[in-house]
């Protein structure tokens, strides 16, 4: 479901976005849980605070920035082949 929200959010925004191969985006979303496990969208930001306040918070957001940066390839390790997923 939460892929469902992300995905669909993208979609919506699809023509409005920069698309550029040369350069990437972190966003970061904002979603509720309620009671029954249905995920709310509060809100998504273009450029998410990656500061940290705590060794959790470290950790999450490390691991973020460490899947992103493979995913972008940096070393070339990946020649061209993107995995089926990554990450969390």
């Amino acid at each position: 479901m939460l892929q469902s929200v992300v995905t669909r959010s993208l979609l919506a925004v699809q023509q409005v976005v920069t698309q550029d191969k040369h350069c990437f985006e972190l966003y970061g979303y904002d979603i509720l849980v309620d009671e029954a496990l249905k995920p709310w969208l509060i809100e998504v930001n273009a450029s998410p605070s990656l500061s940290t306040d705590t060794v959790a918070d470290h950790q999450l957001k490390w691991g973020l920035v460490q899947d992103a940066l493979a995913l972008v390839d940096v070393e070339g390790q990946l020649e061209g082949q993107l995995p089926s997923s990554y990450g969390g």
